[in-house]
């Protein structure tokens, strides 16, 4: 094991138990950005697979800009609110679990989002004709069940799930209406287990967690250590689906490991971390040319329907310069491949300020649409090491779902600040 391997562990596991003192807040922006990046790079510098190699000295130094870049945007935000109280944990809880909804909206605003849902899954469905499961290993795949428009609006998982537990917390009585749907939201999230995606399942476990753990007192670190594992499984499920055609020891030797055969099983989850950053790494080190925002802006280009049209006329390869069938690079190579040093400069910095102004806004003045703003920040830094959400279409969807829906769901009331533990009204919502 390397010394930075050696030296990154440490951090993670100081960053976890300074995270369990009295007082301090597991989900704070810093702390999350550092285990990360730090349990990232910690697995990299293994060197486990024959597939990763040394990196030069540009790809440190890139990947170090854009790690501190953002952890700067936090520091910035913490020194300007370093002489604000904020809110107690506890505080936050029992001011949390007294907000207020109208029910009968917040009901149908489930009901019609599964709808929209349901329908466009049907759609898409009479369209392609087949569904993901079904067809893993052959000539299609998850990526082809897409019918422009329809492709986004089927991605409602992850806020119907947050709004069907916002329901059950903030909603007393009505138990039919409660059965109801807990039924439609578990139809619709086991259906969309069908077409192999990951990525909104985890959205919305990273959202009902942060909502859980600021909302309620349900979570303890008994409970937060059994919920990662329910997400690392999670990941592996889907994996294994994808690859049920092929034996585990398959993967072991393809992915060149050195680790005994006994620990075969271990290959999927350490390749899917390191070669992101593997494949940076290398990426930034050829890199010859900038794509001026093509990717960091994939949303404008995906909505004009212009992504083909592009790629086309400007020969645009999204997968350049790979170390293997890994094909991920991390959220600062897209900052990278548009915008060079500037982007790795600016846009981390950027989101760290917007992560931190988020978190101490909510810690402030503690609402529901604070803590859900502050949940989609979290879910961007847990998988900043695997891709940059803000750029993706259906990303930008749920959060579009999530303000409007809140703003409409939520009761009109003074926007209270409780730092300190001592209520002060600072504006009027």
């Amino acid at each position: 094991m390397s010394l930075i391997s050696l030296v990154c562990f440490a951090v993670c596991v100081l960053a976890m138990l300074t995270g369990l003192r009295r007082g301090s807040d597991i989900l704070s922006p810093g702390r999350i950005l550092i285990f990360v990046w730090c349990f990232a790079i910690a697995l990299a510098e293994l060197k486990l697979s024959r597939y990763q190699h040394e990196w030069s000295s540009q790809s440190w130094i890139l990947l170090g800009i854009g790690v501190l870049s953002f952890l700067v945007g936090v520091f910035i935000v913490f020194v300007i609110h370093l002489s604000s109280p904020m809110t107690p944990i506890p505080l936050m809880r029992r001011v949390l679990s007294r907000e207020q909804v109208r029910e009968g909206r917040l009901f149908w605003f489930i009901c019609a989002s599964v709808a929209v849902y349901a329908i466009s899954y049907l759609i898409i469905y009479l369209v392609k004709g087949f569904l993901p499961v079904f067809v893993v290993g052959g000539k299609l795949s998850r990526v082809d069940f897409y019918v422009f428009g329809f492709g986004v609006l089927i991605n409602s998982t992850a806020f119907i799930i947050f709004f069907t537990l916002l329901y059950f917390l903030l909603v007393h009585g009505h138990t039919r209406r409660k059965v109801f749907l807990l039924w439609i939201s578990s139809l619709a999230v086991g259906s969309y287990f069908l077409l192999l995606q990951r990525f909104q399942i985890v959205m919305a476990a990273v959202l009902c967690f942060t909502l859980l753990y600021y909302a309620t007192n349900l979570l303890r670190a008994r409970t937060a250590f059994f919920f990662s594992l329910a997400v690392a499984g999670f990941f592996y499920w889907i994996s294994s689906l994808r690859l049920r055609h092929l034996f585990a020891t398959w993967l072991y030797f393809t992915s060149k490991m050195r680790l005994p055969t006994e620990l075969a099983f271990l290959t999927e989850p350490y390749m899917y971390i390191v070669m992101n950053l593997e494949n940076f790494a290398r990426g930034v080190a050829q890199l010859d040319h900038f794509t001026f925002g093509y990717f960091t802006l994939d949303f404008l280009v995906s909505l004009t329907g212009l992504e083909k049209l592009l790629a086309e006329y400007f020969a645009i390869n999204r997968t350049p310069y790979l170390v293997s069938g890994y094909n991920t690079y991390t959220a600062f190579w897209t900052f990278y491949r548009d915008f060079g040093v500037f982007g790795l400069l600016l846009i981390p910095l950027v989101l760290g300020l917007i992560s931190g102004t988020l978190y101490y806004r909510m810690r402030r003045a503690p609402t529901i649409e604070n803590v859900a703003a502050y949940g989609v920040m979290v879910f961007v830094m847990l998988i900043s090491f695997f891709n940059f959400p803000l750029a993706m279409l259906w990303f930008l969807y749920n959060v579009l779902a999530l303000y409007v829906g809140l703003r409409w769901i939520m009761t009109s009331r003074k926007n209270t600040s409780y730092a300190g533990g001592v209520p002060a009204i600072t504006s009027t919502s």
